[in-house]
């Protein structure tokens, strides 16, 4: 576990100072969930939602494959398998400091939310479970994307197929009222977050909510555990 911890610390670093994966992973997505808390652009439940994405799906996410690509890449990840860490350990610990600015995002952006005036949620529970399987969703998809990344800067273009799948299917559910069919959008990824904000705030609760946070981690996990590759790979032109 100190291994790790180290791992995360050093990697921690690392983020703060390289300025481009800083403006990416953690100004870029602060700044847009702050214009959203004090525009008030649509319901809270869209506030709540679209700061969920921000942190999530552009820090970890995105982030978090660029860093997986950048460190396999230069062979920082095969040298890290000698070290003594097992492989969930050195794939948590690289993927880990994406997370913890992400989850210290939406500290801020719950306090600015309150600075701002909005209402206070009626099943405030549903947010920590937002957070949680939107970790697990967003973890998984980033080893899962990185197998197909052959470099650190194609992050930007693979990863935007999911991440615009993630934003819609939020927002959609997020905006939408509860009951009938189109519920079941919240079986997307992403749909989820939707979906629990829009709890969060009074809507019913929907079997498709529970389906989505467990298959789609599942399913993430699994294509990374048959395929990630731990060896440089190169890139094609």
């Amino acid at each position: 576990m100190d291994r790790i911890t180290a791992l995360v610390s050093s990697e921690l670093r690392l983020i703060l100072r390289n300025r481009t994966t800083l403006t990416s992973v953690l100004v870029v997505p602060l700044g847009l969930g702050v214009f959203l808390t004090f525009s008030q652009i649509g319901s809270p439940a869209y506030v709540v939602a679209m700061q969920l994405i921000f942190a999530l799906g552009m820090g970890v996410y995105v982030g978090g494959t660029q860093t997986l690509v950048a460190r396999r890449q230069s062979r920082v990840l095969k040298r890290f398998r000698t070290s003594g860490i097992s492989d969930t350990g050195l794939l948590v610990g690289t993927v880990g400091p994406a997370a913890v600015l992400a989850l210290g995002q939406l500290v801020l952006f719950g306090l600015f939310d309150v600075v701002a005036g909005l209402p206070v949620p009626t099943a405030p529970l549903a947010l920590p479970l937002a957070v949680v399987g939107g970790l697990a969703l967003v973890s998984t998809a980033a080893l899962a994307t990185s197998i197909v990344t052959p470099t650190a800067e194609r992050a930007q273009i693979t990863t935007l197929p999911l991440f615009f799948v993630m934003v819609a299917a939020a927002v959609i559910i997020a905006v939408l009222p509860a009951g009938g069919w189109l519920d079941a959008l919240a079986l997307l990824p992403g749909g989820a977050l939707g979906a629990l904000s829009r709890i969060a705030y009074g809507a019913p609760w929907s079997p498709y909510v529970l389906v989505s946070l467990v298959v789609w981690p599942v399913l993430f996990g699994w294509l990374a555990t048959r395929n990630f590759r731990w060896d440089a790979r190169v890139a094609v032109a």
